[in-house]
C-alpha cells in the first residue's frame, strides 16, 4: 500500500510539472507576478487586413557612371551597418550606356544602403570609392561621375572675405614694434607690407585685440603670450593689402588657439610644431596653413574649430582629433602626410551646393577610436586615401553625398581643386590600363531570425520562441546563374515540447535545379521523417524542398523535448550548422533565389508523408501540407497561415532576434511594440526592455 501511494504522489507531480511546461507555451496572464505589468496579450491588438508582418522592404537601387567614362565598373551595394568584412547583398556592374539597377530585400527601418564602385587594372592595383545613399521612397538613386562634380579651372582674383568691418579700417591700425608688451581692450595694430617683427614672447592681448599681418610677424619657440576673449590675428592677402606679397605667420615652434582666440588667414601661416585649437580658439583659413601637426580638441562643441574656406589650403604631416568638428567649403584641400587620428565623435563636414573639398591623405595611415562614437564625414567632401587599396576604415560614416576613394577613384569622379599663389591645385590621374569585370561573384541575401510559435492552427502565446532559426544564406553566382547557395544556420531556441523538423522550400525551384546538397553536421536527421531523392532533396514535391533537422532537440543535443534556450539563467549552446547547396550549371538564374523566395518552415511531430506545417502568413505550403489539418483559428482554408484578425505564427527579423523569454509576449518584451502596426518602418526589435529578453 506505502509503494502503491508513493507511486501515485510521483505520478501526480509528474503531471504538474507537464502541466507547468505545457503553459509555457500558452499565453495566461493569470501566470504572471502581480508586480510586473501586463500590456495585454498581442491577439488584443487590431490589425489591418493588409498589414504583412514583416520587417523587411523591397528597395530600388539606381546608379548612374559619368558619360566621360568608357570603363565598366563593379557596382557592389552594403545594407546599412554592414561591417567591413560583410559580404554585399547585391553585385552588378554599370557603364554610362547600362546603369546598375536591382531591386534588393533589406530591413525596413534601413535609411541608407552603401555603394562600391571598383575597377581593377591590369597591373594588380584598383579603384575603389565609397559613398553611403539614402533610401527615400524607398528607392536609393547614386549618380558617380563627373557630372556636377566638377570646378573652375582658374582661380578668381578677388578672394571673399567676411561680411563684418575687419578690413574697412585696418590701415588706421597703430604699427606693431617689438618693443609693445601688451595691446589694450579693443587696440589694433599692424605689420604693414614690407614689414617684419618679432612678436614678444610676453605680449599680453586684452579683450577684443586685434593684429593685422600685413607683412610677417614671427613667433618665436618658447612664446608665451596670452590673449583674452575675441582677440584676434588677421593676416591679410596681397589683394587686401595691396602688396606684392600675401601676409604670413611664422611660428617657429608650438603655438596654441585657444579661449575663444581667433585668426582669421586670407595669407599664409606656418607652424614648425604643433598647432593645437581647443577651448573656444578657431581658425578661418581662406589662405594657405602649413604645420607639423594639428591637434583640435572641441570637447565636444558644435562650433568648428578649424575652417577651411573656399579654396583654401593647409597641410599637417599629422593630424589628431578629439570630439572636434572641421569644416570644409567646396574647392577646399586639406593634405596630411603621415597619419589621421580620429577620437570619440569628430566631424569632417563640406558644403552641399555640387562642389567638392578634398581631404587627401594618398599614404597616410588612418587610426579611428571608436568607443561607440562613429566618425562622420558629411556633404561634398571627397577622402582621396590610397592606404590598404584605398578601403574605408571601419566605423567612419559617410552621408549626405560624402565619398570616399583611391587617387584613381578621385580621378574618375572628376575631383580637383584649382590651387592658389601658395597652393598646388589637386588634379589626379587614373592612370592604367583597366580590366572588365569578371563573371564570379559572391554575395549575401543578409542574415535574418525566423521566429516560429508552434500552435497552429490554434493561436499560441506571442514569445515567438518555439523555434528561433537564425540564418545567413551567401551566393556563390557565375555570369547570371548561381552555382551554390550557402546557408549558415543557428538554432537559437528551443521553446517548445514538442519534436520539432524543419526545411526550406525554394519556391521557385525544382528538385532538378539542385545537383547535391552537404550538411557539416552528422545528426541532422534521427527520426527519418524527410525522405529523399539522390540529390538530398525531399521527395514528393514539385518544388525543392531541403531538409534542414528532423528533431530539433535531438539535433541539439538533449534527450526528449525539454524547454530550453529560453530562460533567463539557463545554459543552453546554440547549434550552428550549415547547408550547402550545389545547383546544376546555367539552371538557376540568380532572380529564383531572392530573399522572399527562401520558404523556411517548420513541422511539429510530423512523420513520413502528409504533415501540418507552419509557414509565414503568405508563405505556400510544400505537397505535403496536410489540409484536413486546417481549422482552429486559420481565418480561411485559402490562407492557411493567416488566422483570424489578421496574426501569424512565423516572423521574420533582421539580425540575431534578442526573443521574448518564457512567460512574456512581444508586447511585453518591446518598447512601444505596437507602433509597428501603424509604422511598419519601425525597428521595435531593437527597443527590448533587457529583462523580458534572451540577451
Amino acid at each position: 500500500m506505502k509503494t502503491a501511494h508513493q507511486l501515485r504522489n510521483l505520478l501526480f507531480i509528474t503531471l504538474l510539472a507537464l502541466a507547468g511546461c505545457m503553459n509555457n507555451d500558452v499565453y495566461n496572464p493569470d501566470s504572471k507576478p502581480d508586480n510586473e505589468p501586463d500590456n495585454g496579450n498581442v491577439t488584443d491588438l487590431t490589425i489591418p487586413s493588409d498589414f504583412l508582418w514583416s520587417t523587411t522592404a523591397q528597395v530600388a537601387v539606381h546608379v548612374t557612371i559619368g558619360n566621360n567614362t568608357p570603363h565598366t565598373y563593379t557596382i557592389s551595394i552594403y545594407s546599412q551597418g554592414a561591417d567591413e568584412e560583410s559580404l554585399p547583398v547585391a553585385i552588378g556592374t554599370a557603364s554610362f550606356n547600362y546603369p546598375y539597377n536591382k531591386e534588393i530585400t533589406l530591413p525596413a527601418s534601413d535609411t541608407i544602403v552603401t555603394v562600391t564602385q571598383t575597377l581593377h587594372y591590369t597591373d594588380g592595383s584598383q579603384m575603389t570609392l565609397e559613398c553611403n545613399v539614402p533610401i527615400v521612397n524607398k528607392k536609393a538613386i547614386l549618380h558617380l561621375g563627373e557630372s556636377g562634380n566638377t570646378v573652375s579651372s582658374t582661380r578668381s582674383p578677388n578672394i571673399t572675405t567676411r561680411s563684418d568691418d575687419d578690413l574697412e579700417d585696418w590701415n588706421e591700425a597703430k604699427e606693431l614694434t617689438t618693443d609693445i608688451t601688451k595691446i589694450n581692450k579693443n587696440e589694433e595694430y599692424k605689420v604693414s607690407t614690407g614689414n617684419m617683427v618679432n612678436l614678444n614672447d610676453n605680449i599680453n592681448i586684452m579683450e577684443g585685440g586685434k593684429i593685422y599681418i600685413a607683412g610677417t610677424l614671427n613667433i618665436s619657440a618658447k612664446n608665451a603670450f596670452q590673449n583674452h576673449k575675441d582677440a584676434k590675428f588677421i593676416i591679410l592677402s596681397k589683394e587686401q593689402s595691396k602688396g606684392e606679397a600675401a601676409g604670413i605667420l611664422q611660428c617657429f615652434g608650438d603655438f596654441t588657439v585657444k579661449n575663444e582666440f581667433e585668426i582669421e588667414n586670407y595669407g599664409t601661416m606656418t607652424v614648425n610644431g604643433t598647432l593645437a585649437i581647443e577651448n573656444g580658439g578657431e581658425i578661418d583659413n581662406y589662405g594657405c596653413l602649413h604645420a607639423e601637426k594639428i591637434e583640435l580638441d572641441g570637447n565636444g562643441k558644435d562650433d568648428s574649430l578649424l575652417e577651411i574656406k573656399e579654396r583654401g589650403y593647409v597641410f599637417s604631416k599629422t593630424m589628431w582629433m578629439q570630439k572636434a568638428t572641421l569644416e570644409m567649403e567646396k574647392n577646399s584641400l586639406l593634405e596630411i602626410e603621415e597619419t589621421l587620428e580620429l577620437k570619440n565623435d569628430c566631424e569632417i563636414e563640406g558644403d552641399d551646393d555640387g562642389k567638392w573639398a578634398v581631404v587627401k591623405l594618398t599614404n597616410a595611415t588612418v587610426i579611428n577610436e571608436y568607443n561607440d562614437k562613429t566618425t562622420q564625414i558629411k556633404n561634398k567632401v571627397f577622402v582621396v586615401c590610397d592606404h590598404n587599396n584605398g578601403e574605408k576604415p571601419k566605423n567612419i560614416y559617410l552621408e549626405d553625398g560624402a565619398q570616399w576613394g583611391n587617387t584613381k577613384a578621385a580621378a574618375n569622379a572628376g575631383v580637383k581643386t584649382t590651387g592658389s599663389d601658395c597652393a598646388p591645385a589637386y588634379k589626379p590621374e587614373e592612370g592604367g590600363t583597366p580590366e572588365e569585370p569578371g563573371n564570379d561573384k559572391e554575395y549575401t541575401l543578409g542574415q535574418y531570425t525566423y521566429a516560429f510559435e508552434d500552435l497552429w492552427p490554434n493561436f499560441g502565446d506571442y514569445d515567438m520562441n518555439d523555434i528561433v532559426l537564425v540564418t545567413k544564406v551567401t551566393l556563390k553566382v557565375t555570369g547570371n546563374y548561381v552555382t551554390q547557395a550557402t546557408l549558415k544556420c543557428k538554432l537559437a531556441a528551443i521553446g517548445a515540447s514538442k519534436r520539432i523538423s524543419a526545411g526550406v522550400q525554394l519556391d521557385e525551384l525544382t528538385a532538378g535545379d539542385i545537383s547535391s546538397i552537404q550538411y557539416d553536421t552528422s545528426n541532422n536527421f534521427t527520426e527519418n521523417m524527410f525522405k529523399t531523392n539522390a540529390n538530398g532533396t525531399e521527395q514528393g514535391q514539385t518544388l525543392a524542398v531541403i531538409p534542414l533537422f528532423d528533431h530539433a532537440h535531438a539535433f541539439a543535443g538533449y534527450n526528449g523535448t525539454p524547454i530550453v534556450g529560453t530562460y533567463k539563467d539557463a545554459e543552453f549552446n546554440p547549434k550552428e550548422f550549415t547547408v550547402t547547396i550545389h545547383f546544376k550549371e546555367n539552371s538557376v538564374e540568380e532572380s529564383k533565389l531572392a530573399l522572399n523566395k527562401l520558404n523556411f518552415f517548420i513541422t511539429c511531430n510530423a512523420t513520413q508523408g502528409k504533415r501540418m506545417e507552419i509557414h509565414q502568413i503568405n508563405g505556400k505550403a510544400t505537397d505535403l501540407f496536410d489540409t484536413s489539418a486546417i481549422g482552429g483559428v486559420v481565418a480561411s482554408p485559402n490562407t492557411p497561415f493567416r488566422a483570424k484578425g489578421n496574426f501569424c505564427w512565423v516572423m521574420i527579423i533582421p539580425g540575431e532576434f534578442s526573443f521574448p523569454l518564457e512567460g512574456n509576449n512581444l508586447r511585453q518584451s518591446f518598447e512601444n511594440f505596437e507602433l509597428w502596426i501603424a509604422n511598419p518602418d519601425y525597428d521595435w526589435y531593437n527597443h527590448p526592455f533587457p529583462d523580458k529578453v534572451k540577451q
